[in-house]
């Protein structure tokens, strides 16, 4: 206790209960720290509790030192990690007349690196004429509580983190970034190979100067991992190792390269360590975590944190690189399901494009497909969309396109060519549908059908649209189905329009992109190639659609030009378009008009 003249000033009662002992020995028994302060700043009395939390051997030791002594041990900053001082605490503010919420503190030992949270609260004492002559103040020592807190908000923020893209890579480097400066001061990522070859792929360090240094650190490491090495020991337990300081007699035993050893000294390496990532039983990297420049500790309490990360981080890089298999055996299935390249038809410029389906950031394999093909009555051209997706889609798609190829031959008008597949689709088990447009195409028009499938639009170079009203019944879906072939005259200023419906059901956050969209879409770049068009229309999809889901989608452009007989080359005319007429189809009987 302090002496009779230092609690002068104090209200009569509070000086005659720790004189006399009673009270202090009720707050000696407590467990929250309780400090009570003159409006010198000095500490007057300190329970037991608040005693041990400074860090001193008795309550004599701690009121030795000046006021603001602790400081000079600690850094002490805010909930939001802001630096604070003496004049921040709580009972300092209520002594200048300021007032005191509770403070959320959290402190950190500059020797030891041990770090707790504290909350302060303050009341003032005041004496006969009400003015405040000392504070008291309970330290509530909130540490356990505070780091489970900031453990699950990291982890929360590490796993939205770790969905944020399926580049596992890319993923690596962002939860490298979030490691540091929040649990280390830098951290290396390293990918394992089966023969043990090492792949880097993040090193982060808080400090930008020394970013390179460790980079440095990192590539002068071994490629091949060593079993017995740090890494290696990871990859075969599975567990994560603490190595809590990192002394010079550790550094000199160990049997590293000197040049290696020389840049471990210079990053300064203090406290380690090292977790492995692996998924399914499999390990497959390791994450390597180093305090250095702040001389701070792991923690068993890290440790565990570090691995319940990397134990995430290694099912996220699993799954990204499952989904990186998928999209990439996805997109060569699809690609072998177009045509790979665009034929060359006498006197049209045609032009494809074609877009895979997205679902949440993965490639799915449509059914949407187009084709051509050159029959003894011309050019035929097929666009059209199967039920399903995947292995079933791809399946589908093969037997209709193949099969219209070699039914093409002896049947190119679309009519028969429709009768035809939809007898083989309603042969196969299940539910096997198709809608499709086909067009055979002329000198100066397309003769065309249509099956369950959006009708071909036509727009003009003045920006005049003709849509052009057809229909007939889906393909596989019952017997009897009827399909019309139309004569449609295409001028050489008019771009014959092939959709799915991959275009119309485009997501966006107003809605589906629609067929008006697409109307507008076309008078908007009237008179464009096809080619351009097409580029267009592309770039507008892209920027409408929402993330991260997409169905499939095919689209032909195909412009009538002109063919010079002398040379070859095309030449664009100016001729009037005709009028669309019909010509009397016999019902998918292979008799339309050939024009």
């Amino acid at each position: 206790m302090s002496t009779p003249s230092a609690r002068a000033g104090l209200p009569g009662e509070l000086v005659t209960a720790l004189g006399g002992g009673g009270v202090a020995d009720i707050l000696d028994a407590l467990a929250e720290a309780v400090t009570i302060r003159d409006a010198h700043h000095h500490i007057l009395y300190a329970n037991h509790a608040a005693v041990r939390s400074m860090g001193f051997a008795s309550l004599e030791e701690l009121q030795s030192q000046p006021p603001g002594a602790i400081f000079d041990e600690y850094d002490v900053m805010d909930e939001e990690g802001r630096p604070l001082s003496m004049d921040d605490i709580p009972s300092v503010r209520l002594l200048a007349g300021l007032p005191a919420e509770p403070l959320l503190i959290q402190i950190t030992h500059r020797t030891t690196g041990e770090r707790a949270w504290r909350l302060l609260k303050a009341a003032p004492l005041r004496g006969a004429d009400g003015s405040a002559v000392a504070t008291v103040m309970i330290i509530e020592d909130v540490t356990s509580e505070k780091l489970v807190e900031l453990r699950e908000r990291f982890l929360a923020r590490a796993a939205d983190v770790l969905m944020s893209s399926i580049d596992y890579e890319e993923t690596l480097r962002h939860v490298a970034r979030l490691v540091v400066p929040e649990l280390a001061d830098w951290c290396a990522i390293d990918l394992i190979d089966d023969q043990g070859n090492r792949q880097q792929v993040a090193v982060t360090h808080r400090d930008p100067a020394k970013a390179e240094l460790a980079v440095a650190l990192s590539e002068a490491r071994p490629t091949r991992i060593e079993p017995g090495g740090g890494i290696g020991r990871v990859l075969q337990t599975g567990v994560a190792e603490l190595y809590p300081v990192i002394t010079d007699e550790m550094l000199a035993s160990s049997p590293m390269d000197p040049h290696y050893r020389r840049l471990v000294q210079a990053v300064g390496m203090h406290s380690v360590i090292v977790s492995p990532l692996g998924a399914r039983g499999r390990m497959f990297g390791a994450m390597t975590l180093v305090k250095a420049e702040s001389r701070r500790s792991f923690d068993e309490s890290d440790r565990s944190l570090v691995q319940v990360l990397a134990a995430r981080a290694g099912v996220a890089v699993d799954n990204a690189r499952m989904a990186t298999t998928r999209r990439d055996i996805a997109l060569t299935l699809q690609e072998s399901l177009l045509p790979s390249s665009l034929p060359a038809i006498p006197g049209w410029d045609i032009a494809a494009m074609y877009r895979p389906g997205i679902l949440d950031e993965v490639t799915e394999v449509g059914g949407d497909f187009y084709d051509f093909f050159d029959t003894s009555s011309g050019w035929v051209v097929l666009l059209g969309d199967v039920t399903g997706k995947g292995v079933q889609a791809a399946a589908m798609t093969g037997l209709v396109r193949h099969g219209a190829r070699f039914l093409s031959r002896d049947h190119p008008e679309p009519g028969r060519l429709f009768a035809q597949l939809d007898e083989a689709l309603r042969e196969q088990g299940g539910l096997s549908l198709c809608t499709a447009v086909c067009a055979r195409l002329h000198e100066d028009h397309a003769l065309i059908g249509v099956a369950g499938h959006p009708a071909p639009l036509v727009i003009r170079d003045d920006g005049r649209l003709r849509e052009i009203g057809l229909s007939g019944a889906i393909l596989g879906a019952w017997s009897g189905g009827q399909w019309d072939a139309h004569r449609l005259p295409v001028g050489p200023d008019e771009t014959l329009i092939l959709y799915t419906d991959g275009v119309t059901d485009v997501p966006g956050p107003e809605g589906r992109f629609g067929l008006d969209r697409l109307r507008r879409f076309l008078v908007a770049h009237a008179g464009a190639s096809p080619a351009e068009l097409l580029a267009q229309l592309e770039a507008t999809l892209i920027a409408f659609q929402a993330p991260g889901q997409a169905d499939d989608t095919a689209v032909l452009a195909l412009r009538p030009v002109r063919v010079n007989p002398a040379t070859g080359a095309g030449i664009e005319v100016d001729t009037p378009p005709g009028p669309v007429s019909s010509e009397k189809p016999n019902r998918g009987t292979g008799q339309e008009g050939t024009g």
